[in-house]
């Protein structure tokens, strides 16, 4: 799918890949962040053993994807509290010690989406002259699910996600 948001001025053009964290699609998740400028490995708040594979999805990340990719770790589920599993404080933790955007969503009720969005594309590499004399921006983001993927065109060519 694709989600075009307005960020501080500038179109941002999303398109975004999700695995689901579904293992049939590991082999395949390469193809997804090569050449990605950021990620959101997404986790249900709910699910203690969702919150241990998005782990093994950064880890994954960190050895095998671009080298400043920008990583974001989204909590879903937040309107599921009372069912809460992994606590607010442990995931935001992990994101600062792997210098990650934390967010807790709920995809439900559209709580926090469009901020995930718009705090990834702010961590983002600013458009720069590419070789052939036009603009590359090469600000892109991901979907959620696990090892999700995306890339993002703004006004010129997008990175792969």
């Amino acid at each position: 799918m694709s989600k075009l948001i307005m960020v501080d001025g500038s179109p941002i053009k999303y398109q975004i890949w999700d695995t689901a964290g579904q293992e049939k699609y590991h082999s395949l998740a390469p193809m997804y962040y090569r050449g990605a400028a950021a990620a959101i490995i997404v986790y249900d708040i709910t699910r203690a053993a969702s919150f241990q594979t998005l782990k093994n999805w950064v880890r994954e990340l960190q050895q095998l994807g671009p080298e400043n990719i920008v990583l974001a770790i989204c909590g879903n589920k937040s309107d599921l509290e009372e069912k809460r599993e992994v606590s607010t404080a442990e995931a935001k933790a992990y994101a600062d010690e792997i210098q990650a955007i934390f967010l807790e969503t709920s995809a439900k009720l559209n709580k926090n989406v469009q901020d995930l969005f718009v705090d990834m594309s702010r961590r983002l590499p600013q458009p720069q002259e590419s070789t052939f004399g036009d603009v590359a921006d090469l600000r892109s983001g991901g979907g959620g699910g696990g090892g999700s993927s995306g890339k993002s065109e703004g006004g010129g060519k997008g990175g792969c996600c």
